[in-house]
């Protein structure tokens, strides 16, 4: 009895325990078998897709195969080592690389999935303007294009390591050509500086931009060159047309270096300062110019007026009044007024005008003749010989300007083409410069100016 008591509690005690341990087994999740199915698709995915590996194609934005230059868009087409579509890339870790060279501080690129290509807008800034520079430096006007090798990175975890160039092309799919000028720009900065260049030293020959104007009674293409003038002119057009060849090659219209405005300082103030001296102390000009002001002659229109109209003008009257004269009736010698006739009368009368228009030429000549032998110190001599000499001969304070005005100028023209920027020269070059004009103008004190 007690045994069969004892049996029937074990075997109620394992059911009771049955029922509790269903009761706390979870019950099976209808909605976690399509969240695995949803990870098996993504895994399959995700094993279908590839990152680039290769470069199959470099297009302009217009998604052709021309030239691309700075501030275009340059569209690098990717492919995979199969036929499996590109994954969703992250465009902004890729680099581009010119020649093996990381292209620095470029706008993040964008990604073109329809196209499976990176857009890459080409900027020249302080991080990469050394490249751009190695790149477009001493351009040749022959080849406007220059052949670069593309290449593409990603950036590394870790910010202190350098992406290397890891997606490359083949078969000439990563050859870039890279414009230097482009023609209709090339065209617009040519006009500029031929436009510039005839305006100051063309037009120079025939006018007083470049010559002192001593005496406003000459010619100006008689005057004599002043170098001060020569030396601000130089220094204008040089900076003008370097300005002009930068934008051009760079795009960047804040080429103009301290240095390229102090040189134009120098020059300015030594034109400003010499024009200062001439017009305070009294030279022989001075007095050439007040002696020919009595003669009639305040301005090169007045000689001008006196040779093209007022010689010719009499001399046309006068011989057409010799052959008036000639078919007249002469009066009689000592024939007194009442018995000469009308016709005697009007020969008179000619005869007075011839006089009196020989007078007038002979005066005009005499004004000329004076005119001419005032001026003849005065008259140029060659531009070389001009700005170089004074009245004892070659002066060295003026050789000394203007021998550096050129070699600065030739530096100056070497570094805006091969660096693609305006040089920076030291303190002390520009000191010599500063040197040199001081000298020239203190030099101008005792200088006679003829």
């Amino acid at each position: 009895m007690n045994k069969a008591l004892a049996t029937a509690s074990l075997v109620a005690c394992v059911f009771v325990s049955a029922i509790h341990a269903a009761d706390q087994t979870p019950a099976p999740n209808p909605a976690a078998q399509p969240n695995a199915n949803t990870d098996a698709s993504l895994t399959a995915v995700a094993q279908q897709q590839e990152k680039p590996s290769a470069i199959t194609a470099l297009l302009d934005s217009s998604e052709s195969p021309g030239p691309v230059g700075l501030n275009d868009k340059l569209v690098v087409q990717l492919g995979t080592a199969t036929s499996r579509p590109i994954g969703a890339l992250g465009a902004a870790k890729y680099v581009l690389f010119f020649n093996g060279k990381e292209v620095k501080g470029l706008p993040d690129p964008t990604y073109d999935n329809d196209h499976r290509s990176l857009v890459f807008e080409l900027k020249r800034n302080e991080k990469n303007k050394d490249l751009w520079t190695a790149l477009l430096g001493a351009p040749s006007l022959a080849n406007p294009t220059v052949r670069v090798t593309v290449a593409l990175g990603e950036r590394p975890a870790d910010a202190n390591t350098a992406p290397q160039p890891t997606i490359i092309g083949s078969n000439g799919s990563d050859i870039l050509n890279l414009t230097v000028f482009g023609p209709w720009r090339l065209g617009i900065a040519a006009i500029l500086i031929a436009g510039v260049i005839w305006l100051v030293f063309a037009r120079a020959r025939k006018n007083t931009t470049l010559r002192d104007g001593f005496i406003p009674q000459m010619e100006p293409s008689q005057q004599t060159y002043s170098l001060a003038r020569f030396q601000m002119a130089f220094w204008f057009v040089l900076i003008f047309c370097s300005f002009v060849f930068l934008y051009i090659a760079t795009w960047d219209y804040n080429s103009i270096s301290q240095q390229a405005l102090v040189l134009m300082g120098i020059s300015g103030a030594t034109a400003l300062a010499a024009v200062a001296v001439d017009v305070a102390k009294d030279s022989p000009a001075d007095a050439i110019n007040r002696g020919l002001q009595a003669l009639g002659f305040n301005s090169y229109d007045d000689v001008k007026r006196t040779l093209e109209d007022e010689i010719p003008s009499r001399q046309a009257e006068l011989q057409a009044k010799k052959l008036y004269l000639a078919t007249l009736p002469q009066p009689p010698p000592g024939a007194p007024p009442a018995r000469l006739t009308e016709h005697h009368h009007e020969w008179v009368t000619v005869d007075r005008r011839i006089t009196q228009l020989t007078i007038e030429i002979n005066d005009r000549r005499n004004r000329l003749s004076t005119y001419e032998a005032r001026i003849l110190p005065f008259k140029t001599q060659g531009f070389f010989k001009d700005v170089t000499t004074d009245i004892n001969g070659t002066a060295i304070h003026r050789l000394q300007v203007f021998c550096w005005t050129l070699v600065l100028g030739g530096i100056f023209i070497i570094g805006v083409y091969r660096d693609l920027a305006m040089p920076e020269f030291g303190g002390t070059l520009l000191a010599l410069m500063g040197i040199s004009s001081a000298g020239y103008v203190g030099f101008k004190l005792p200088e006679k100016n003829n």
